[in-house]
This record gives structure tokens, sequence and C-alpha cells, in this order.
């Protein structure tokens, strides 16, 4: 994120995680990121 210019805190990094992790095993797998990915 930082190399597209985003400075963003711990906080909000773990809250794009958090919002992406659909599965909730705190790790974000090829398909959750697809779908946050066309989300946007």
């Amino acid at each position: 994120m930082t190399n597209l210019g985003e400075k963003l805190t711990d906080e909000e990094v773990d809250e794009m995680i958090r919002e992406a992790d659909v599965d909730g095993d705190g790790q974000i797998n090829y398909e959750e990121f697809v779908k946050v990915m066309m989300a946007k």
C-alpha cells in the first residue's frame, strides 16, 4: 500500500483484513482477495 501512496495505520490494516477475511481464519485467500478487489 505504501508503494501506492497510501499510508495506513496498523488499525486500518487490521480492519481491511477483517473485512476481507470472510471465513475468519485470519488470512486472506485468493477467493477473498478477488472478491474485495472486484468490489472496489
